[in-house]
């Protein structure tokens, strides 16, 4: 049995001949099963991370589980900053950056995937930097990027509901997110990652969850495509026929063998290499590979 907080094998994760890896993210409240499931299952494999492992068998499909519970009755839930480090260990213990990668993400999801990406940069840990490094795209599905409206409801009606720090960290323009939508957006390398954002038109439970404004990241070239769901189905295709499901299928075969980028001393901010002695650096480097 797997812990709370752990990388959930989905397909092709034991192939040490893969060519690269795909990680499911969910966001708040969700599991690391259900979440993706058209039927929120978690006993069954009909569901589109195995869907993706059975049409591209040379890929890894993980998913990842964590506790990120809405209110303290049900359970104590980290800080984002913290549970983007919680998350680099674990993706750190499971090998992950020794290939291609890239994340599918839900909700808070996202944020805790940017979180993370910012994270692997700033501390320099060569540990974590291939994390980073080896990300060639991210899926954000229904992303609050500036915050959602309904967190900003649940705060104001939680006297009595008691909100954990995910949900007030979630409040609309809370100060955390716009600082770091304004870092992602505007760093040198995160910025240049190949992302693709879908965002809801449909209410759920009479509240429009995640709006087009606070789903757009506001990075220039990319523009959220509304879908015809809610908070909920819009992480649910229900067949390989679904619009979500094939484009992010294609996503994945145009990006995930792209060219890697090396990270330059200036992104990561821990180096003082001039540029002709880091890029003598990267040469001397690509040839011992060779």
């Amino acid at each position: 049995m797997s812990e709370p907080n752990d990388l959930i094998k989905i397909s092709g994760c034991d192939n040490h001949q893969r060519l690269g890896d795909v990680i499911f993210v969910h966001g708040l409240d969700g599991n690391a099963r259900s979440t993706w499931h058209p039927k929120g299952r978690v006993d069954d494999d009909d569901f589109w991370p195995n869907w993706l492992g059975q049409e591209l068998p040379d890929l890894g499909i993980w998913s990842l589980s964590y506790k990120v519970e809405p209110f303290k009755w049900k359970g104590e839930t980290m800080p984002l900053v913290d549970r983007a480090t919680n998350t680099l260990a674990i993706l750190d213990i499971n090998k992950i950056g020794n290939r291609p990668l890239i994340f599918i993400t839900h909700s808070l999801g996202g944020l805790l995937v940017k979180q993370m990406l910012r994270h692997g940069l700033d501390y320099g840990s060569p540990r974590w930097k291939p994390i980073v490094e080896q990300t060639k795209g991210v899926i954000f599905l229904s992303t609050p990027h500036s915050g959602s409206n309904l967190a900003s409801w649940i705060k104001h009606i939680g006297k009595f509901l008691q909100p954990t720090i995910s949900v007030e960290e979630l409040e609309a323009n809370h100060n955390r997110l716009r600082e770091l939508n304004e870092v992602y957006r505007n760093h040198e390398y995160l910025s240049q990652i190949p992302i693709e954002v879908y965002c809801e038109k449909y209410k759920t439970k009479g509240i429009l969850v995640v709006d087009e404004t606070s789903a757009n990241p506001g990075i220039k070239g990319v523009t959220p495509i509304p879908m015809d769901y809610d908070h909920i189905s819009i992480c649910r295709p229900e067949s390989p026929q679904s619009m979500i499901y094939r484009r992010v299928k294609r996503f994945i075969e145009e990006h995930l063998r792209s060219p890697l980028q090396p990270i330059s001393p200036e992104a990561l901010g821990t180096r003082t290499l001039q540029p002709e002695t880091w890029q003598d650096e990267q040469t001397q480097m690509s040839k011992k590979k060779l």
